[in-house]
């Protein structure tokens, strides 16, 4: 599959979901209110514009007007979790009401009541749990903490006390997530001081070309053993080559399909998102040549966007810990159990045949600048040489 009949699929199955999601709250708001006919014409009009807002937004983009799609991508995406929680509260007030109806029908008999009232009191009470719902969702997904992790291993060399390691991934730098978000989360790796620092996947997002000044506030993050970087699904749907090139502008060793041994401490394999495979761009061994080249003696970490089918493969590859992302944990609960469903194991820390995972919730966000129960983190992971005689790394 090329890359234009993939991104047509993908919008098309987007815009049909989109599209009936908008099409069922209109019902519903013409269905609970009275308002006049020219009222009800403008809300048409308004939910149509929003259902294809995300399209203006980019064409905007297209013709370099930064102030202009900045304004309107941030009303398109704060009305798509907007909508998306006026929808879910619908569907959950329906599946209430059908089930009073059908208590009181079978309990009493008659003509079945509704167990919710209808009418405005239902109408303006979804809008307005709606926004206080994306309201929090706006400043918790402002709010970036540090995930501690402590993984203790024979596998550390003599005298190596321990070695700290900071995981990012899914920061999608672009048009909203920009410099402020970027310096929070290069003023709190400065705190930290880790030893290295891993990116996974997902860095940039779909408009590498506003963000090339970015790279400069990366440039300032330097771990004493450096930092390295795998990609993301969307470094494809950017541009590859684009994607690679602010990748490394930002002073990160891109790892495509590549292993190396760091200065004798670990050993650190990263693959390339499965979206190469799609847009012909794999480049480099697979998996197994990969990991037949490390030393067995040191501590291997796998840098793989995605943690998919890790319970399955984990007990098969001499890999000690993969660090991924790619799920932000739904981002907007209930999501998650959507995301759930193809990738049980997100958002934590999990460990199968002593082979362990640690699947981050993401360090910005996607689409709407919201995250609703799915914070965004840091993630802090101290490896502690349990054999350590004395002295720490140098």
């Amino acid at each position: 599959m090329g890359i234009t009949p993939l991104l047509v699929i993908l919008a098309s199955i987007f815009f049909s979901v989109y599209g009936l999601m908008h099409l069922y709250v209109a019902r519903k708001i013409l269905s609970q209110t009275d308002f006049s006919g020219a009222v009800n014409t403008g809300i048409i009009i308004f939910l149509v514009i929003m259902v294809i807002s995300p399209v203006l937004c980019r064409v905007v983009a297209m013709r370099g007007m930064e102030g202009v799609t900045y304004i309107s991508t941030l009303v398109s995406f704060l009305w798509m979790g907007i909508v998306f929680y006026v929808f879910l509260i619908n569907v959950g007030v329906d599946f209430i009401n059908v089930f009073g109806k059908l208590a009181h029908s079978t309990v009493f008999g008659g003509h079945p009541t509704a167990f919710i009232p209808e009418g405005y009191p239902t109408f303006f009470a979804t809008l307005l749990i709606a926004i206080v719902v994306c309201t929090y969702a706006y400043f918790e997904a402002s709010n970036i903490g540090v995930t501690k992790v402590t993984i203790q291993t024979k596998k550390l060399p003599e005298g190596v006390k321990e070695i700290v390691i900071a995981q990012i991934s899914d920061l999608h730098l672009g048009v909203l997530v920009r410099e402020k978000r970027l310096k929070k989360v290069a003023g709190i790796l400065k705190e930290i001081e880790p030893d290295i620092l891993f990116s996974t996947g997902d860095l940039v997002d779909a408009n590498v070309d506003t963000i090339g000044e970015l790279a400069e506030v990366f440039r300032g993050v330097n771990p004493r053993f450096g930092k390295y970087a795998v990609t993301g699904n969307h470094e494809f749907f950017a541009g590859i080559e684009k994607s690679v090139m602010f990748t490394r502008d930002a002073g990160f060793v891109l790892l495509r399909n590549e292993c190396r041994n760091l200065d004798s401490l670990i050993n650190i394999v990263g693959l390339d998102d499965p979206m190469a495979k799609r847009f012909k761009s794999r480049t480099g061994e697979d998996i197994s040549g990969l990991l037949s080249r490390c030393d067995p003696a040191l501590f291997t970490i796998l840098l793989c966007h995605q943690p998919k089918k890790f319970r399955e493969s984990a007990p098969l590859l001499p890999i000690d810990l993969q660090l991924s992302g790619h799920t932000h944990k739904g981002q907007l609960f209930p999501f998650n159990l959507v995301t759930h469903f193809f990738f049980p194991m997100q958002g934590g820390f999990f460990e199968v045949d002593g082979r362990k995972l640690y699947a981050s919730r993401g360090t910005g966000t996607w689409g709407p600048p919201l995250r609703f129960l799915s914070p965004p983190e840091i993630v802090l992971i101290r490896l502690e040489n349990v054999d350590a005689k004395s002295g720490i790394l140098e």
